[in-house]
């Protein structure tokens, strides 16, 4: 069994050291900045402390903390507002709780990832597993086969509405699954319930509903558990797919998933990416979640000369598209395209770049508007 220590001075100091000062204050009026200031004096940090702990000793969280307010912005340059996809929801807690929150999270992230509960190929929303690391992994992974005349193939999905979809029985099941105290998994089963939300939006003012359903985004808590969530569906998967004998590799950021696998034959690759995706939908619909078809796209990587034009990946028969492999493939940040050539992703953000510092120019000059400090 995993122990569960008391909170210390350095996890405080450490959770609010990287907050930002300038971020809105939450629903309790405080700042990052106020909790800085409180933080200093020795008096109010034991007590900070004392009821962090409490709240995992009793295994309760605060009523106070439960109530988060949401306010609805609208993507800029759409051509109509006619899908809830095209609002941006920012989710505004009590500052004090989203401290503890913090601090919980590290905790967990630290001892999950130290026990090997966290599948390796997990790269979303951990310490030391960034975005870039994906890329870099994608990119060792095809070079590598390469080497052996081997023709790289991707299949990313994505699921639908992942944060709200989390099943809070199952999910408190997983924890008590990791050996952590039982006071861990009894302190989750009280964080997930009786929340409540207000919707603002412009002059707008919502009642008060009920939000028993998944983890909020807005809380720091909620990336390590939806990793945590993931992480059997990835351990059953791997032996499932070992045991058909299909060879592929997945990768996962928070909620996109990543299909790997290598072969000299196109159609041997579709087939394995056909049966690949068949299993992880079954899979997922266990688990209580849906892949959004309309998000997966294939792509493929070979070092042939000349016009390469692979077959497109019918997916129809699970109630997918029929994908055609693009030119470019737009992955988390990165333009790929199939011979590993970063010429688009280099333009890019190099015309980024340059038209930033173009618009620099309308924010002042030498005799007005910002000066050099505030540009930079």
């Amino acid at each position: 069994m995993m122990t569960w220590t008391l909170f210390s001075k350095k996890e405080l100091f450490s959770a609010i050291k990287g907050c930002n000062n300038l971020s809105i204050p939450g629903l309790d009026k405080l700042s990052w900045r106020h909790l800085k200031e409180i933080s200093k004096d020795k008096e109010y940090t034991n007590k900070l402390i004392d009821i962090a702990d409490t709240c995992i000793n009793l295994g309760h969280w605060p009523t106070y903390f439960k109530i988060l307010f949401i306010v609805i912005i609208l993507k800029p340059n759409k051509t109509s507002y006619n899908s809830p996809k095209l609002f941006w929801p920012i989710v505004l807690l009590n500052i004090t709780g989203k401290l503890f929150e913090k601090m919980i999270g590290e905790r967990l992230q630290f001892s999950l990832i130290y026990n090997n509960f966290i599948h390796l190929y997990q790269l979303g929303s951990l310490k030391y597993r960034s975005i870039s690391d994906t890329g870099i992994a994608l990119t060792h992974f095809i070079r590598s086969g390469w080497v052996k005349n081997l023709i790289t193939s991707t299949l990313t999905f994505d699921i639908t509405q992942f944060f709200p979809s989390l099943n809070h029985q199952l999910l408190c099941l997983i924890m008590a699954k990791t050996g952590f105290n039982p006071k861990i998994s009894n302190f989750f089963k009280n964080y997930l319930v009786s929340r409540k939300t207000k919707y603002l939006w412009n002059s707008f003012s919502s009642p008060y509903y009920n939000v028993d359903v998944g983890v909020s985004q807005g809380s720091a808590l909620s990336p390590i558990l939806s990793v945590l969530y993931l992480s059997p569906i990835f351990y059953i998967l791997e032996n499932h797919l070992k045991n058909l004998k299909i060879p592929i590799l997945l990768l996962s950021f928070m909620d996109n998933g990543l299909f790997i696998t290598q072969h000299k034959s196109i159609s041997v690759l579709n087939a394995n990416l056909f049966c690949s995706y068949n299993v992880i939908s079954s899979f997922l619909i266990r688990f209580r979640l849906v892949v959004e078809y309309s998000k997966t796209e294939v792509f493929h990587f070979s070092r042939s000369h000349g016009i390469f034009n692979p077959p497109p990946l019918d997916l129809i028969a699970l109630g997918g598209p029929i994908l055609l492999s693009k030119t470019t493939w737009w992955y988390l940040g990165f333009f790929f395209n199939w011979k590993l050539m970063f010429h688009h992703h280099i333009d890019f953000y190099t015309n980024k770049a340059i038209s930033t510092i173009e618009c620099m120019k309308m924010l002042g000059n030498s005799l007005r508007g910002l000066i050099p400090f505030q540009k930079r």
